[in-house]
């Protein structure tokens, strides 16, 4: 019987995923225009899990290629990630504060659709609430080369 036991709780420490446990992830998908095909994405995909902040993800060769990001968040309502222009988190080429406002995961596909300068909230029952703050930049949704979790540098704003 005591092993049995000891075999249930390994058995079920190990039957849950190791993402299970984590609290948030950014999904940052490259698209292009012209890629769209019967597998439906036909994307590159980078995936961030939360408190790893990225200075620079160009190893993955992203930034040379032609097309534009979409993003993919899923997390805690609070759970905030600034996506940066430039690599080193610069501010020169725009960001994009993205703070959630339910626990529901949220798709975001284009990066350049919020007002300049201030907070603008999101509201869609499929796809959840969030609060965004843009600082842009010419063809910022095609240049995002580092992000931070947080609010980042907007902390100037006031929200």
């Amino acid at each position: 019987m005591r092993n049995f036991k000891k075999f249930f709780i390994s058995f079920f420490i190990l039957a849950i995923p190791a993402s299970t446990f984590a609290s948030a992830n950014l999904d940052l998908w490259k698209r292009n225009q012209f890629d769209y095909g019967p597998c439906g994405h036909c994307a590159y995909l980078l995936s961030f899990t939360e408190s790893k902040d990225r200075a620079d993800f160009s190893e993955y060769s992203l930034h040379t290629r032609e097309g534009y990001y979409t993003i993919n968040l899923s997390g805690p309502k609070g759970t905030a990630v600034t996506l940066f222009g430039q690599e080193e988190f610069a501010t020169n080429n725009g960001y994009l504060v993205i703070v959630k406002e339910d626990n529901k995961d949220i798709e975001i596909t284009d990066l350049e659709a919020f007002a300049p300068g201030e907070w603008t909230s999101v509201n869609d029952d499929y796809y959840g609430n969030y609060s965004v703050f843009y600082t842009p930049h010419q063809n910022f949704k095609s240049l995002i080369a580092s992000i931070k979790w947080g609010k980042g540098p907007q902390s100037e704003t006031g929200k």
